[in-house]
């Protein structure tokens, strides 16, 4: 009796195509899985980075505002740092009770502070930087931020004490 051609053989295990498949099936799924955490960790990193320039946009935006609420009214001035920026993108203004003159402006996509003599940035990213003066004694402050998927504006008006 030849072993070949018997059909009552007890078939024990897997044959090569029945593991082959099983090999393909688990690839395309274990692909799948690491496609899946892959755009799950750039998704993450995007909202990361956004919610730390919202919130360095926002503190620093207080940051004028609060500067602007101590500053003496007659000492304010709106202008703009270059030709190559939008007008009213400079304020500048004597801070109380140090007297102290202080100076923010926008230069090409930053925010910077200038006090003493000495330039400080305060963030990046500024798509526009507007100061107004909306009536006595009252100075209106727009800033628009950006990158390549999202903008954001912070609008306030700040009422000068003196």
């Amino acid at each position: 009796m030849s072993i070949f051609h018997s059909r009552g053989l007890n078939k024990k295990g897997f044959t090569l195509v029945e593991a082959l498949l099983s090999v393909a099936f688990l690839s395309i799924m274990g692909m799948g899985v690491i496609y899946f955490f892959k755009n799950s960790l750039v998704s993450m990193h995007k909202t990361q980075s956004n919610i730390i320039l919202r919130d360095e946009s926002a503190s620093a935006f207080e940051n004028i505002l609060n500067a602007l609420r101590q500053s003496e009214d007659s000492s304010v001035g709106i202008d703009r740092f270059s030709e190559s920026n939008l007008p009213n993108s400079l304020i500048s203004f004597v801070m109380l009770p140090s007297a102290e003159k202080i100076f923010y402006y926008q230069d090409g996509a930053s925010l910077f502070i200038n006090r003493k003599n000495a330039a400080k940035k305060l963030l990046d990213n500024l798509v526009s930087l507007q100061f107004s003066s909306s009536s006595y004694k009252t100075y209106s402050v727009s800033m628009k931020l950006g990158n390549s998927k999202e903008n954001f504006s912070f609008e306030s008006s700040v009422f000068v004490r003196n």
